[in-house]
């Protein structure tokens, strides 16, 4: 959530979408992070086969195109989140 932070003001947008809890279950543990980016729920897992996602979390790296630049599959700690970050805005 850090990154959001630090992001946010350079154009970064940040999306969470939940394919494996049911909704309420979701939108507590939201509320119980204080996520401040938007977050939805993948009911039937379409967007997750839409995208190919076969393991959790994957992250999506995509442009305001729609163009997938990057795609990590498992946890990213902070300092590669950062590096992948600055290695897209740099690729613009």
């Amino acid at each position: 959530m850090s990154a959001y932070r630090a992001y946010s003001d350079r154009g970064v947008e940040f999306l969470g979408i939940n394919i494996f809890d049911e909704e309420a279950n979701g939108r507590r543990f939201i509320q119980d992070r204080r996520v401040p980016y938007p977050a939805g729920f993948d009911e039937g897992n379409r967007v997750a086969a839409l995208y190919g996602v076969e393991g959790t979390p994957t992250s999506f790296f995509i442009t305001r195109s729609g163009r997938v630049m990057a795609i990590k599959v498992g946890a990213m700690d902070a300092v590669t989140l950062r590096e992948t970050l600055e290695r897209l805005l740099k690729a613009k």
